[in-house]
């Protein structure tokens, strides 16, 4: 790939999606921001990102033919091998069974590449972010949902179905909170957002004079994990058992990947990573407790790097991947 030719990277989210110029250094040279709501059909997210790239190519002085591929990351079940989306979570506008790719190719004329976003950004992470360097590593997300992506042996794994890498749903305490999957004791039912604020809310009850319950008076009552983290770092003794419970969910899950993948780096992104120095000691104890010495002694557990940009470079990666000295 020439020096000035670039590869776009989509983020497609439920609020917003991203799109980005990468290059091949995994450097993202210039970028916007779509609103979902108003891209929300096939269609219209076609145009959205077809006029993206024309305006991204003009920000650099380059021409549109020196853009070479294409790669989206999808909220939703993808069939990554032949570019379909199944369906996609929290986005309407008749997201079933549309074929992506092959819509996408026949618009923009260049190799284009659809996957599941948590795949992508696992691709990222690995390639330029916090797994660079490794074969094998792991990425978790932890907000609303907990959604993974493994990368073994410098390969994305995907399993028969296409699924692989449903982190969030390993039952790790059988007895637990429904999910919203309908099983009980997910790890998402666990350490997601919602475990999060409802743990935060009986802390509230129980003590309402404390730091967090001031906080979330001064907020009007509009608990998110962001309040329950400045509750934390001011001392507030609720708020950090909070993380501690996650860090020890969290830990028993990975535990678990530990034995069974071996992976040399487990990188851990979401929103809820901005809290990492409140559960990421219990995270690691947990870890060492449980966990084979041989296999957690080759493993380093980190946050993510790429943050906002995670999805752009990932989406370049998987053409990357997928075209290889193709493009």
């Amino acid at each position: 790939m020439g020096r000035r030719e670039w590869t776009v990277g989509v983020d497609f989210g439920a609020t917003n999606i991203k799109v980005g110029l990468v290059s091949r250094q995994g450097k993202v040279v210039a970028n916007l921001i779509l609103l979902t709501r108003e891209h929300v059909t096939p269609a219209a997210f076609v145009d959205g990102v077809h006029q993206a790239i024309e305006r991204l190519a003009s920000r650099v002085g380059a021409r549109r033919a020196q853009v070479r591929g294409v790669g989206v990351g999808a909220p939703g079940l993808i069939d990554a091998r032949r570019g379909i989306v199944h369906q996609l979570v929290n986005v309407r506008g008749g997201w079933r069974g549309v074929p992506l790719r092959r819509v996408l190719e026949r618009r923009l004329r260049v190799p284009c590449a659809v996957d599941n976003d948590v795949n992508v950004v696992a691709l990222g992470e690995w390639k330029f972010g916090a797994g660079k360097g490794t074969r094998h590593s792991v990425y978790l997300t932890l907000g609303t949902g907990v959604g993974g992506g493994l990368v073994m042996n410098g390969q994305l794994v995907r399993g028969a179905s296409g699924s692989a890498g449903e982190i969030g749903h390993m039952v790790i305490r059988p007895n637990g909170p429904r999910c919203a999957c309908g099983n009980r004791g997910c790890l998402e039912s666990m350490v997601g957002t919602a475990a999060i604020l409802r743990k935060a809310r009986r802390a509230i009850r129980a003590r309402r004079r404390g730091i967090l319950a001031r906080l979330a008076t001064r907020e009007q009552g509009r608990l998110t994990p962001a309040l329950v983290s400045r509750a934390a770092r001011a001392g507030d003794q609720a708020a950090r058992r909070i993380w501690q419970e996650l860090g020890e969910d969290l830990g028993l899950a990975l535990a678990n990947l530990v034995n069974l993948l071996s992976p040399q780096r487990i990188v851990i992104g979401g929103g809820m990573a901005r809290a990492w120095p409140y559960f990421a000691p219990r995270l690691m104890a947990t870890i060492r407790e449980h966990a084979f010495e041989v296999p957690a002694n080759a493993c380093r557990i980190v946050r993510a790097t790429l943050l906002d940009h995670a999805g752009i470079v990932g989406g370049a990666v998987l053409v990357w991947e997928q075209y290889g000295s193709r493009l």
